[in-house]
């Protein structure tokens, strides 16, 4: 088993991270996206996300953290990708509690629409945003981040 060690050059622990050349078959590295979150009234954005690449992406995984609840009842955070930063929609992770702290993604808390991987066009694109919008009641109290995990297609 090959091991990295932070002692190791740098040129030497990439390729150590890196499989075996495959005749076609390409490896690209999983990229993240950190945000905070923003608190807001019910229909604000509690983030909207760019792609900041040249190419389409796939979104594999969006993490929500929250450290401090939104604080009214029956506040919900829907996340999806979407054509500009104030569209939205559901299809990543449908109606996600605001009102508990903790931590969801679109694998375990995906809710009744969520749970796609999707593909996020490049920037400038027709569908280049990854939206989260507050739903159903205000979240003036939410604190926390959001970490959008995805792979450039080239």
């Amino acid at each position: 088993m090959t091991t990295i060690s932070q002692k190791d050059p740098v040129a030497e622990a990439v390729k150590n991270m890196i499989p075996p050349d495959q005749s076609g078959v390409v490896y690209v590295a999983k990229r993240y996206i950190i945000e905070a979150l923003a608190s807001g009234n019910t229909n604000a954005f509690a983030f909207a996300v760019q792609n900041p690449e040249a190419v389409d992406c796939i979104v594999t995984n969006v993490i929500v953290d929250i450290t401090t609840a939104g604080g009214t009842a029956s506040s919900v955070l829907d996340v999806d990708v979407a054509a500009d930063a104030t569209s939205t929609g559901d299809s990543i992770i449908d109606g996600l509690n605001l009102t508990a702290t903790g931590v969801a993604d679109r694998h375990d808390d995906a809710g009744t629409n969520g749970g796609e991987a999707l593909k996020w066009d490049k920037n400038g694109g027709a569908n280049d945003y990854v939206t989260g919008k507050i739903l159903a009641q205000n979240a003036a109290s939410l604190v926390g981040t959001v970490i959008i995990e995805y792979v450039p297609l080239s």
